[in-house]
């Protein structure tokens, strides 16, 4: 897998705590970072510093018809056609950045960006739930469960039902390509599509302490929760896109960084 570029800039700290009355002011310290507009413009594959950012055009339609669906049948009314949602909602987004401190707080900082677009891959975003649960239960086998990870679901215009996942890989570990792809073929039960995974490393995490990694997990932490309502994405002064309407559940955690 590619490896993220160092930043060259420094940039002040900040540090999340546990949700409270004022868990929003806080989630927004920590998130100062990506009000910069210039700043938050750079979130994409392309950014000169951080972490490249899962920002993949594939055309609506792409997607092949309806077939068998995947192994792992999860979520149950969770994923009822009945249970739609539109965005994260502010409680959904405060518990997610300080799950992210969590995972710094337990000696497992986040360090790898990984997005699944399920409908390159084949799926419906009916059936993008269980891959995802799926794609996440290959994850903790692999590691043996030594892990922390947080992630978000969007449907977006342009781009289809998507997963993006932030995860603590451990040093002794490599997430090769080979190894990623497998998995979405197996969650799908199709043969792997060009493009449908993508993974890059956030730099810095090796001294989550310091202002490099605090600067990469604050802007692709704004990107991956960009599907807040505006009211949310609003209260942390982070930039909204529309993420779609999501059969099922939206967002969750690992439990050891659930808060």
């Amino acid at each position: 897998m590619p490896s993220a570029r160092r930043a060259a800039s420094r940039v002040n700290r900040g540090n999340l705590r546990e949700g409270d009355d004022n868990g929003a002011k806080r989630c927004a310290k920590f998130l100062k970072p990506v009000k910069n507009g210039k700043i938050t413009g750079g979130c994409g594959a392309n950014s000169p510093t951080g972490t490249g950012l899962a920002i993949l055009h594939i055309p609506l339609g792409y997607a092949s018809p309806p077939s068998p669906a995947p192994p792992f049948q999860h979520g149950g009314a969770r994923n009822s056609a009945s249970r739609t949602s539109d965005g994260l909602t502010l409680t959904q987004v405060k518990k997610l950045a300080n799950a992210a401190d969590k995972a710094i707080a337990v000696g497992r900082p986040l360090n790898r960006h990984i997005c699944v677009h399920w409908e390159a891959a084949g799926l419906s975003d009916r059936e993008a739930m269980a891959a995802t649960t799926a794609f996440l239960k290959y994850l903790r086998e692999w590691l043996r469960g030594q892990t922390a990870y947080l992630w978000t679901r969007e449907n977006g215009g342009g781009k289809g039902s998507h997963v993006h996942i932030l995860a603590h890989i451990p040093d002794a570990k490599r997430m090769s390509g080979a190894l990623s792809r497998r998995w979405v073929q197996r969650c799908t039960i199709r043969t792997y599509r060009a493009g449908a995974i993508f993974s890059r490393k956030i730099a810095g995490a090796g001294q989550p302490d310091g202002a490099l990694y605090a600067q990469n997990l604050s802007k692709v932490l704004a990107y991956v929760l960009k599907g807040a309502r505006p009211e949310a994405a609003a209260s942390l002064g982070i930039a909204q896109e529309h993420g779609g309407e999501v059969i099922g559940k939206r967002c969750g955690t690992s439990r050891n960084i659930a808060v």
